[in-house]
Formats: structure tokens, C-alpha cells, sequence
């Protein structure tokens, strides 16, 4: 099957809104099977729209539009679907209530222009929003089953979830057989070093037909996408022994399967020990906090987080003599060990979790150059510490530095 991918929005073309919802929709149609065979973005107006009509509708088996479902004027979205399909449009009034009724769930006045939203090309099927109040719509135009979703990703994304990718399966799928797909999670090491630790499992499963692995990295993690055709009971048990097997050739480097977040399990391992953690985050700036409070029930665990940004706060709230920073640098394995060790103290935990370091572009200093970041755990055995080298761009390595952290004490966890 041939799918295509349409998003409207002036906001996406200026580059003002990441147009994130393309790439995850191709990845999906992918998963299941589908060839997306074209992307295209266009802005809130009306010739753009009609011309990327006339060339997705007739090279696609599947044609998902997104955007422009709202109630302002600059959303157009249905009424050129209307006029260039020659279909009238048509009030839902089971929807309009359905919008009524949530304007009044959350004490808002609802405004006339929201009535446009519950208007559905005449024939076409309701998609309902659970998150929203845009209805979506799936209808057939020749050859193309054509579905239309709003452009805020999360409501985009329980519309695909719900309805559209189960239904393109329908057609996708032949009767007995089924796709599994397992998302294996690592992190600690990159692409290429990866792919030679796993090199045994590659050159095992090429012969397998119907069985493909894809490897997937981005900043702080690589993702292991194994996937496969199964008919029977014995593929998939198969197919489970062969994502078994993959973790295990990943060795410490795997954390997970996802939707499955490393904050989740250390949340979960700290929690089946009953043990607590506190933070002394200093480069990182409470990042480390906010991913792991993330996790429902943290409060469980995490008793709390102290972020000594200046270099005076080390010494007033944590303890640390100036003359020790002084002698060892603030960006050192010994400052951190010395501030894990106290907010461990400071509020009497199990473990404590600290970071220091120059996230760039400038700084650094005799002791560590700039990319620098050094990490430490106290815990009832002692303190552990290493030092991570990253590049000097701030943003990404404030990421990877709380990735390694909260990486750190998973391993120790482990």
C-alpha cells in the first residue's frame, strides 16, 4: 500500500511549529507496512491545498491530511475539501453536543466559531477526538482511502492509534498472519560500537525470512526496532526468544522496550528496594529531576533535589570547604563525589546523585576543558564517580550529561 502524508499549516513552513506529527506518521505507516511514499507540507491556502490534492490523490492507496481543523478562519482545511471534491459539508449535532458538553466540563464559554468543528464532509465516517474537540473523518475518494486529523499531536496521535492504523491493517494484513514489533531501548554507547556488539545476532537472523532489525539513534539513546511477519503460535514464541536474545547480546548497554523510559526503571528498582535518592544537580539544572518526576509515584523514592548552581552554594548548602574546590576544581570527580556524599547526608538517604560540569560553549578551566561533566553516587558502600567528555554545545550535552546520570545509578542499580 501507498501512503501519503499532507500537513497544513503557515506555522510549519516558516518553521515556526517542528512538524514532528510527519515523522511520527511515517514511521507508523512504515511499522505497519506501508509504503509512505510522499510527504508534503503545505501553508493555509487554498491553491496550495487543491494542488497537493491533485497530486496525493492519485499515487496514493492512503492519504492522511493534518491540520487546519481548528475554529479560526485561517483553518480551511474542510472547506476546500469540500469544494474541491464537490461534497457539501454537513453539522454533526451528536459531535456538537459532544463539544458543548466539554466547553461545560471546563467551565469555558464556547464561542460560535467552535460550531465549526463538528462539520464532517457528507458521507463521510466520524473520527472521534478523546483529547479535543476537532472531529476527525475518514471517507474514500476513488482508489484513496483519505483520513483527516488535527494537527495537535496528541490528538493527531490517539486518532491514528485508535482508528486509522487498525484500519489500514484491515487491508494491509492477510487474514492469519500479524506484524510484531519490539523496540528494544540501550544506551552508553553509540551507533557503530553497538552494531559491532550485536554483530553476532545480525549475521544469526539473516536468514530468517520476514525478520528485520533497524537500528535507530538519536542523541542519548539507540533503538533496536526488531520486526516480524508471524502466522503462528510458534513465531511468536520465536519471535519473543529473538527479542530475549537481542537484549541480551546488548549486554548493561539495554535499559528497556518501548514505550518503557530509563527514569521508569530506576523509579521501579528504587521502589522494590525500598531505598530513597536525593539530587545535587548543578550543570544538569534540574533535569535530572524533572525527567524522573516524570514517573508517577516518585515521591516514593526521590525525597528531593538541591541544584548549587554558583559555585558558593557547594560550600554554603552542601559543606564543601572553598579550599577544596579550590584545590580539586569545581568540575572535578572529587567535587562531585564530595557533593553526593553530602545532600546523601544533608537528607539522610540511601543514595545520593550529583553533577558538575561546563555544558559550552565557553568556559572550562585548567582542571576540565569545556564538554566536561563528571558524575558521582554515594551509596551505603561508598561513592562511585566517572567524568563524560561531550561536545560544546550546551543544549545537547545538558541532555546526554542527565542521560548518563540517571544511567549511572541504573547500572549500579542493575
Amino acid at each position: 500500500m501507498k501512503a501519503s502524508i499532507l500537513t497544513i499549516g503557515d506555522e510549519l513552513l516558516i518553521g515556526q511549529v517542528l512538524n514532528s506529527n510527519v515523522q511520527w506518521m511515517s514511521e507508523k505507516l512504515t511499522d505497519l507496512g506501508c509504503e509512505v511514499i510522499c510527504q508534503m507540507t503545505v501553508g493555509d491556502e487554498e491553491s496550495a491545498i487543491r494542488d497537493a490534492l491533485s497530486i496525493l490523490l492519485k499515487k496514493s492507496d492512503a492519504l492522511i491530511i493534518g491540520g487546519g481543523l481548528g475554529p479560526t478562519h485561517d483553518d480551511i482545511t474542510l472547506e476546500v475539501l469540500s469544494r474541491y471534491l464537490k461534497v457539501p459539508l454537513e453539522r454533526d449535532s451528536e459531535w456538537l453536543t459532544v463539544i458543548e458538553q466539554l466547553f461545560a466540563q471546563r467551565k469555558r464559554a464556547m464561542t460560535e466559531n467552535n460550531k465549526k468543528q463538528a462539520l464532517l464532509l457528507k458521507g463521510a465516517t466520524r473520527i472521534d477526538n478523546d483529547c479535543g474537540t476537532a472531529a476527525g473523518q475518514y471517507f474514500e475518494e476513488g482508489k484513496t482511502s483519505v483520513f483527516v486529523v488535527p494537527g495537535v499531536p496528541h490528538e493527531m496521535k490517539s486518532m491514528m492509534e485508535r482508528f486509522i492504523l487498525p484500519k489500514l491493517g484491515e487491508r494491509l494484513i492477510p487474514a492469519g498472519e500479524k506484524i510484531l514489533k519490539s523496540t528494544l531501548l540501550t544506551t552508553g554507547l553509540g551507533e557503530s560500537a553497538l552494531a559491532e556488539k550485536v554483530d553476532p545476532f545480525v549475521k544469526k537472523i539473516a536468514g530468517i525470512p520476514g525478520l528485520s532489525l533497524a537500528f535507530l539513534p538519536n542523541l542519548a539513546t539507540v533503538r533496536l526496532r526488531l520486526q516480524m511477519k508471524t502466522r503462528s503460535p510458534e513465531d511468536e514464541k520465536q519471535f519473543d526468544a529473538l527479542v530475549a536474545e537481542l537484549a541480551a547480546a546488548c549486554g548493561k548497554d539495554f535499559f528497556g522496550i518501548e514505550p518503557s523510559t530509563l527514569e521508569e526503571g530506576v523509579v521501579t528498582r528504587l521502589k522494590e528496594g525500598r531505598r530513597t535518592l536525593a539530587l545535587a544537580e548543578s550543570c544538569t539544572g534540574g533535569l535530572i529531576t524533572h525527567r524522573l518526576t516524570q514517573v508517577p509515584g516518585a515521591s516514593q523514592v526521590l525525597r528531593g533535589s538541591l541544584i548549587p548552581y554558583q559555585e558558593a552554594l557547594k560550600s554554603t548548602e552542601l559543606g564543601i570547604p572553598p579550599e577544596f574546590i579550590s584545590e580539586y576544581g569545581v568540575v572535578s570527580e572529587a567535587t562531585a563525589r564530595a557533593m553526593a556524599e553530602a545532600i546523601r547526608k544533608k537528607w539522610n538517604t540511601d543514595f545520593g546523585l550529583a553533577t558538575t560540569g561546563y555544558l559550552g560553549p565557553s568556559g572550562g578551566d585548567r582542571f576540565a576543558a569545556v564538554g566536561t561533566v563528571c558524575v558521582a553516587l554515594a551509596h551505603p558502600d561508598g561513592v562511585s564517580s566517572r567524568a563524560f567528555h561531550y561536545e560544546s554545545n550546551r543544549e545537547r550535552s545538558k541532555e546526554r550529561a542527565a542521560q548518563s546520570a540517571i544511567d549511572f545509578l541504573r547500572r549500579h542499580l542493575a
